[in-house]
């Protein structure tokens, strides 16, 4: 069971950053790359998180939980090492 917790864990956890990373952004200039050429300026402080970033940052959680659920027991196993 525990290394399904930990596969699940880290499958949830990668796609939630590949998920932020591609698409958890928006801008209202259009893409975060390219607003210094519509804007002018540097639209950083119009970022915002999209749905797409609100799901990824669940997975990551999600997937960070499950990973440490899994390795919570993991000290009776080694001896403590």
């Amino acid at each position: 069971m525990r290394t399904i917790c930990w596969l699940a864990g880290g499958v949830c956890a990668g796609l939630g950053i590949v998920t932020l990373a591609s698409y958890g952004f928006d801008q209202p200039g259009g893409e975060v790359s390219a607003s210094f050429s519509q804007l002018g300026y540097d639209a950083l402080p119009g970022l915002t998180m999209s749905s797409s970033g609100s799901v990824g940052l669940i997975l990551v959680a999600l997937g960070a939980w499950l990973m440490i659920k899994a390795n919570a027991t993991a000290w009776k196993q080694t001896g403590g090492y």
